[in-house]
């Protein structure tokens, strides 16, 4: 299976509470999540970037939600727009149906809710929407030769996952310098967080400069690169380590 897509989001909530409860939810999911707290600051990314999908609360500091459609119109164009509402806010829904807001969300938002109501907004089939947590991450260190170690690594990575392989690995090591090549095995899943690639070169930069091994000995292995056009000139390291594409 090849590499999702990868759908980006702007969500615009100054709600601190609310704003943790739909990240925690969309970033379960192939969902790339930029967060802002007003509609100014909504307004710099729509100049800046194109979204997939728009996400808005309507009572914000500086500028409201309503505000931010108005004078954003000409950049969104086409941008589906989601705005979540309360209960009272019967005037400032008026106002959204003038600046062509696809979809409304009653607060407070049960997860499910939300997924259905961004399938339905972006036409996705149910196959579109792929639940990171269905692919849990799975280390295997083993020895290849004398010299040479093996990390395979399974499954999507989460927030945390930098420190648990780099962590799995160096306990494998148990101190012994006497290895100077290391072979990653990467799965296709593992790709499917969008932070991979970043995750990987800081995996990367932590082993090379706690180890005896230089990039010029370290083989990344996986179909994704032969699979996917990946850019990879942002990043120090993988740049600099063997690639090998199946």
């Amino acid at each position: 299976m090849n590499r999702p897509k990868v759908y980006k989001v702007l969500l615009l909530e100054d709600d601190e509470s609310s704003a943790k409860l739909l990240l925690h939810t969309l970033e379960r999911y192939n969902f790339d999540i930029t967060h802002v707290v007003d509609g100014m600051s909504g307004l710099t990314k729509i100049r800046n970037n194109t979204y997939d999908l728009v996400i808005s609360d309507v009572n914000m500091p500086y500028l409201d939600g309503i505000s931010f459609l108005e004078k954003g119109k000409e950049m969104l164009k086409t941008t589906p727009v989601i705005m979540l509402t309360a209960v009272g806010e019967k005037d400032q829904v008026r106002r959204a149906a003038l600046s062509h807001v696809t979809a409304y969300l009653l607060k407070p938002i049960a997860n499910q809710a939300l997924l259905e109501k961004i399938a339905q907004v972006l036409q996705l089939k149910p196959e579109n929407i792929i639940d990171k947590k269905e692919f849990p991450l799975v280390i295997n260190v083993s020895e290849l030769s004398i010299s040479q170690m093996l990390l395979e690594i399974k499954g999507c990575p989460g927030k945390k996952s930098l420190d648990e392989i780099y962590d799995r690995f160096m306990l494998s090591l148990g101190g012994r310098g006497s290895f100077t090549n290391l072979r990653i095995n990467l799965d296709n899943t593992f790709f499917y967080e969008v932070r991979s690639l970043q995750i990987l070169d800081d995996l990367i930069a932590k082993i090379l400069k706690q180890t005896n091994i230089r990039a010029s000995s370290l083989f990344l292995d996986s179909e994704f690169f032969n699979k996917n056009v990946v850019d990879l000139q942002p990043y120090s390291y993988l740049t600099e380590v063997n690639i090998i594409s199946k």
